[in-house]
């Protein structure tokens, strides 16, 4: 009885330690960095959490009406490292412009690889995806 339990115990831990090895994914799945896009637009909302950070921006379309842009990230612990923090770096209500690698699936959202910001100043993000 008490081997079965014991194996019953070690399979389980087995199966549920490859569950997060099955979610993560690559930018590079996801992102296509032969094909980008600059954006401009107002600084909706921050998400300064792991995994990833996200920014979220609303952009005005030709015809009038916006689209919200999902922008991904690398993990926030190597932004702070590098000095940049959710505090003061990115304020909501404010105009960005963003060159992004594309999403693959075609929806609104990319993976950042330059920021300007409202100040005029650049970040070059690239250095999270890998080579250009």
């Amino acid at each position: 009885m008490r081997f079965r339990f014991i194996m019953a115990l070690l399979v389980s831990g087995v199966v549920l330690s490859t569950v997060p090895l099955a979610a993560h994914h690559a930018a590079q799945a996801q992102f296509d960095k032969d094909s980008t896009q600059e954006i401009t637009g107002v600084m909706k909302r921050v998400q300064w959490v792991n995994p990833h950070v996200r920014w979220y921006i609303d952009v005005t379309n030709d015809d009038g009406t916006v689209t919200t842009w999902q922008i991904d990230g690398s993990g926030p612990g190597g932004y702070r490292r590098n000095g940049i923090s959710a505090r003061g770096v990115f304020p909501v209500g404010e105009t960005y412009s963003a060159l992004v690698a594309l999403a693959r699936d075609g929806t609104p959202s990319g993976y950042i690889m330059t920021w300007t910001l409202p100040t005029g100043q650049v970040m070059d993000f690239w250095h999270d995806y890998g080579a250009r």
